[in-house]
């Protein structure tokens, strides 16, 4: 039966690449005239939005890497017999952990709003939204996930709020004032965007705070974050727009760009999507990068050293387009993600093998979901208590 799940995703996966031989069209063609269900769900997939965004992501992955952490992993347990399915299996898990984990959510994506509460966890946890504080000049704190909401600066300026989003209006006013500033705080389990005073827009992450003046100086746009954050920025090629990190500092002109600072991870990654970056570290402008479309400036924070490589834009911005993206990545990565997004404790008991997953799941679902695909791509079970998640083998 297992057999005959992983040669169907097999053949599903080659006929959406137009990679299927005469033989294999005819197999599958057989197949999907037997069973009506199986003939619905690929029609369903074909014809699904995302579904050329996943089927990139497919492409992109490695089967005999996979093949070779499989055959690694069962070395010692199975014979050499067995191989030959394990190698076939290896190739299955990479379809089904992309393609056959999505499909499995297709009938619950048709349904927004609704809940589908998971058959294997008694308890979940919801996933965060629009949640964010802004400290005024004066310091006082204003919520921003209620809707609508109207402030005005000491120095004239206007901020208007829906739920999910600030925006600035400069002042009038050209004459010269104190430069006033304010910060944008987003906690966990939130993801908030704003709009500068110069037209930039900033989507913050969860766990992620900019400061910035709530109205630029004619020299430089410049503001400071700590945590995720993705920006389009306006352009201005006379007003260089500059952003503060704990260990680098960002400078464009117009461009969009994701940056990650977070303080409990060993490396600041800055990602250019289009126009042109320059990466430099703080207080030493002689030490910089510069950044062509498609390359990341990675830093580590141990050693001080800065690689540039090209990067996988699709995995840098994934949380801003709405979903998780795991790609060949370690599980305390991934759970650090899932702690700040769901607002969780994360916990492990005994020792968790080492080993790397695969998959995209929307961050719209429940915690369970992203378990439950998890366990379904590694060796790895979970258990949810509450607020807390506690990790097994």
């Amino acid at each position: 039966m297992k057999e005959e799940t992983y040669e169907f995703a097999s053949l599903v996966s080659g006929y959406l690449h137009e990679t299927l031989s005469k033989e294999q069209e005819e197999c599958l063609m057989q197949i999907l005239e037997k069973d009506e269900d199986k003939r619905k769900l690929l029609e369903y997939y074909k014809q699904t939005a995302p579904a050329q965004e996943r089927l990139d992501y497919i492409s992109r992955l490695n089967v005999d890497l996979a093949w070779s952490k499989v055959s690694q992993r069962y070395q010692d347990k199975h014979k050499k017999t067995k191989y030959r399915f394990l190698r076939y299996a290896a190739a299955a898990v990479l379809v089904l952990g992309s393609l056959g984990i999505w499909i499995r959510y297709a009938n619950e994506q048709d349904k927004p709003g609704q809940v589908t509460a998971s058959v294997k966890y008694t308890q979940d946890v919801l996933p965060g939204g629009n949640v964010a504080v802004l400290v005024l000049s004066d310091g006082s704190k204003v919520s921003l996930d209620s809707g609508q909401v109207s402030l005005k600066e000491k120095d004239g300026t206007r901020m208007s709020g829906r739920k999910g989003g600030l925006s600035y209006t400069p002042r009038e006013s050209s004459s010269p004032m104190v430069q006033l500033y304010n910060t944008l705080i987003v906690p966990k389990a939130g993801t908030y965007q704003l709009t500068l005073p110069d037209g930039t827009s900033v989507w913050l992450n969860a766990m992620s705070q900019l400061r910035f003046p709530v109205s630029f100086s004619s020299k430089e746009r410049k503001v400071e974050l700590r945590g995720e954050a993705y920006f389009e920025v306006a352009k201005n090629s006379k007003v260089p727009f500059k952003v503060v990190t704990g260990n680098q500092e960002i400078e464009v002109k117009g461009t969009h760009f994701n940056i990650s600072s977070y303080p409990d991870e060993a490396f600041d990654k800055t990602t250019l999507l289009e126009g042109s970056v320059k990466v430099s570290e703080p207080g030493v402008p002689s030490r910089s990068w510069l950044l062509k479309p498609g390359q990341e400036a990675k830093i580590d924070k141990h050693t001080h050293q800065t690689v540039v490589a090209s990067a996988n834009i699709k995995e840098a911005i994934a949380w801003q387009k709405g979903y998780f993206l795991f790609n060949d990545e370690k599980l305390e990565s991934i759970m650090a993600r899932v702690a700040r997004w769901y607002d969780v404790e994360v916990v492990y008991e005994g020792k968790i093998e080492d080993q790397s997953f695969l998959g995209q799941l929307e961050r719209s679902k429940n915690i369970s979901s992203v378990l439950e695909l998890l366990e379904q791509t590694g060796n790895v079970h979970f258990k949810i208590s509450g607020r807390r998640i506690v990790v097994m083998p």
